[in-house]
């Protein structure tokens, strides 16, 4: 056998050996031989290369066998061997925080983008992280790197911001930027990317295969999942609802909300409803205020908010009939109304879609965009532990 190769296999049945640990959560050596039918002396050696390298913690005795004698020592996952940094860049608030390797979020910090978006975003995003080692008394070498997601299409290959209409961002190398901030390996993606991937790993959507994951928010975007993997397209641009059109008529005469925003996200997505309420009004609303309007029956939020969901609910549906998901989940600060939508969205599925789709809520709340962005960066790693 060629060096090569048996470093390799090396790796592969240690990575098996963490893989074990962590879905049991306690095992003995023995177990774990037993169970990825690997001799005794392979794993017993692995093993305490993995507690030297602190990936494995011992924990004490677990059962004797029927025969008696001394109990085996159980081994389990060390979670706190290293930490990811995940950084959400949303148009309206930049979401940061350090998880563990189990996706906890030991520590938050948000601020807003467009305060610090012209002149010094990077150096706040470094003061906060800073901020977090802080609190967490680690430093650089217990972290792993940095995920982060954009609010546009984002070529994950070059490492850049193709458009991000709510940053001003063409062409824009947010990962240079971030390397030579944090001096740490980078991995980014869209912001729906990440959140479907966080909602694979550690939401609700733990265990499915195919789904899409629905963001609606200062825009509206979407993250598809199919046979377990992300689906990014050709030009890394899969899952734009926002650009969806669903009224022909409507099209022909439409303003984007934002320069850059698709059709869908004008007519449907919180900043539009915000627009729409507010010139109606003649004074500045947000959408979360049209929602409170419409729920006290305003005839001018129950009309544009009534429109909006109808035009959401037909893109979705849409979605419905193209892959077939097993569950949609949607997210985002309009989410924040889920009952409405979710009842808008199911009555238009139920008249055009082919077949029924389970349509839930995101089962994160302001901490999603940061375990998204952890998921895609230990999705990406190219190191001994995966998820």
């Amino acid at each position: 056998m060629q060096k090569g190769n048996a470093a390799y296999i090396k790796t592969m049945n240690k990575r098996l050996i963490l893989k074990c640990v962590m879905e049991e959560d306690a095992i003995s050596r023995a177990a774990i031989a037993k169970k990825l039918s690997l001799s005794k002396p392979t794993i017993s050696t692995l093993v305490n290369d993995l507690l030297e390298d602190q990936w494995l913690i011992e924990t004490g005795n677990g059962s004797a066998s029927r025969e008696g004698g001394r109990k085996p020592v159980n081994l389990t996952f060390n979670a706190k061997r290293s930490y990811i940094v995940g950084i959400d860049i949303g148009g309206t608030n930049v979401g940061m925080g350090i998880t563990d390797l189990n996706g906890h979020v030991c520590a938050f910090r948000e601020f807003p983008t467009q305060q610090h978006l012209e002149h010094n975003l990077f150096e706040e995003m470094k003061r906060n992280v800073d901020s977090m080692k802080d609190q967490l008394r680690i430093d650089d070498t217990k972290i792993l790197g940095i995920g982060a997601g954009i609010p546009g299409v984002t070529n994950i290959k070059e490492g850049i911001v193709v458009e991000a209409p709510a940053l001003k961002w063409k062409r824009f190398p947010i990962v240079a930027e971030l390397e030579k901030t944090f001096q740490l390996p980078i991995h980014v993606d869209n912001d729906v990317n990440i959140n479907v991937l966080g909602e694979h790993w550690m939401g609700i959507g733990k265990n499915k295969e195919n789904l899409v994951y629905v963001a609606i928010g200062t825009g509206v975007g979407s993250g598809i999942m199919i046979n377990g993997n992300l689906y990014r397209g050709t030009n890394y641009s899969a899952g734009e609802i926002g650009y969806l059109v669903t009224d022909k008529e409507y099209a022909k005469a439409y303003h984007p909300v934002h320069k850059g925003y698709g059709f869908l996200e004008s007519v449907s997505s919180g900043s539009s409803i915000s627009m729409q309420i507010s010139r109606k009004l003649g004074k500045e609303m947000s959408a979360k205020q049209a929602f409170e309007l419409y729920n006290e029956g305003d005839e001018a939020a129950v009309e544009i908010i009534d429109q909006a969901l109808e035009h959401l609910a037909i893109g979705i549906s849409n979605y419905v009939s193209l892959f077939d998901p097993e569950i949609i989940i949607l997210g985002g600060g309009v989410s924040g109304s889920f009952s409405l939508i979710h009842k808008k969205v199911m009555d238009i599925m139920n008249r055009y879609a082919p077949q029924q789709c389970e349509v839930v809520r995101t089962s994160f709340g302001k901490e999603a965009g940061v375990i998204g962005s952890v998921a895609l960066f230990l999705n990406e790693f190219e190191g001994l532990f995966e998820i």
